[in-house]
């Protein structure tokens, strides 16, 4: 299934090393992939560092550094909702978050303004790599 999300030009990231794929034909994503990497790239990106966008941003990668106790990612979790409830195609977030060894997982639904149908959302974040794992329909 396609949700009618609107294109976006972004960097693929490569799922092997979390790194930006560049594509050297810079194609337009749309969808779920264009959804999927527009809120990774707000949860990696520095509060005010975005020209022009001071409140664009929350990087996530600072906390892989503390001790994310229960409460820690519980405010973690809602931290990042409410920084993906920003983007202007997102209508609701509910996100699970969990760290193991050092790596950050956000596990969620994403509900899509004028879609009835949900969107998984799965992110993997450590301190150096950022990874869309799943950007699909439920």
């Amino acid at each position: 299934m396609t949700l009618s999300a609107a294109a976006d030009i972004n960097t693929p990231i490569d799922p092997a090393t979390g790194l930006p794929d560049l594509d050297p034909y810079f194609r337009v994503v749309t969808g779920r992939t264009a959804v999927g990497q527009a809120l990774l790239r707000r949860l990696v990106t520095p509060r005010g560092s975005l020209l022009g966008e001071p409140s664009y941003g929350l990087d996530v990668r600072g906390w892989t550094n503390e001790t994310l106790d229960a409460r820690a990612l519980r405010r973690l979790e809602s931290a990042a909702a409410t920084e993906l409830r920003r983007d202007e195609r997102v209508d609701d977030v509910a996100l699970t978050a969990t760290f193991a060894g050092d790596v950050l997982r956000l596990d969620g639904r994403v509900r899509l303004v004028g879609s009835t149908v949900p969107l998984r959302l799965t992110l993997a974040i450590n301190a150096v790599t950022a990874a869309v794992i799943a950007a699909e329909a439920t």
